[in-house]
Order: structure tokens, then sequence, then C-alpha cells
């Protein structure tokens, strides 16, 4: 898989100093506030809510079409 390093990751705003900053930067470079990484619970229960999701639409999808 290629990546481009070129590709926009778009933005997020610094809670520190309300600065506009790359989503794949990890610190602002104005006040050097550094965002927090999700920790292993935090992905788990990302992955978990899109399961449930899936399957909702997926029962939703059966129960309109039978």
């Amino acid at each position: 898989m290629r990546i481009n390093p070129h590709r926009g990751f778009g933005t997020r705003e610094c809670p520190g100093c309300e600065v506009e900053v790359e989503a794949n930067q990890n610190s602002c470079p104005v006040c050097g506030y550094m965002f927090p990484h999700p920790d292993a619970r935090q992905r788990g229960m990302r992955l978990w809510g899109a399961l449930i999701m899936l399957g909702l639409i997926l029962f939703l999808l059966l129960a309109l079409f039978l």
C-alpha cells in the first residue's frame, strides 16, 4: 500500500490556545500542548461500537426486506 505524504489529514483545534493544528501532529506548534493518545480501552470501545452499529444496520435491512 502506498501512502501519499502530501495528503491532508484535516485539522483540530488546540484546547490550549485555540489554534488550528493539523490532525496528524501530536503537539501544538504554538503553545506546545500535547494531544492525548487513545489508550487500548478507547480503541476497543470504538471497535465494539462500530461492530454494534454494523449489526444494527444489517438487522434493519433484513427487517425491511423480509
